[in-house]
């Protein structure tokens, strides 16, 4: 099992106008999957997939605030907060707020990942960090 680190993007665009502007913004490169319903950020070694999240909100962590996520999945013998994909996330988090400045939240180690795309309304999420 994975653990993840996730950076939630609220933007009232279409997914690929997203994609769009993350390579404008962020100087890099998203190529979309076959059904256009994610887009993977490669570079390097470090992957990250930008889609719509299944999550509802968990306490004070209101994950339907945000329609997006940027994922990307860490080994679990290292701290989530110290691996490449959390520096390349904390890295396009500032790159947004600098512009376009959509809301972001940056989660290090989400927890009880769904398998199954839920309606976001529906889905549970646990944080972790």
């Amino acid at each position: 099992m994975s653990r993840s680190v996730d950076l939630f993007i609220d933007a009232d665009v279409p997914l690929e106008e997203l994609a769009s502007a993350l390579e404008h913004h962020a100087g890099m490169h998203l190529e979309a999957e076959p059904d256009q319903a994610r887009w993977v950020l490669q570079e390097g070694d470090t992957r990250a997939t930008l889609a719509e999240h299944p999550y509802g909100d968990d306490g004070d962590l209101l994950f339907t605030r945000y329609r997006f996520a940027l994922s990307a999945r860490v080994s679990n013998d290292v701290r989530p907060h110290d691996t490449p994909e959390a520096a390349l996330l904390r890295r396009i988090a500032q790159k947004i707020q600098q512009g376009p400045t959509w809301p972001v939240l940056l989660v290090h180690d989400l927890q009880y990942r769904d398998r199954t795309q839920e309606p976001r309304s529906e889905g549970a999420a646990r944080a972790g960090s």
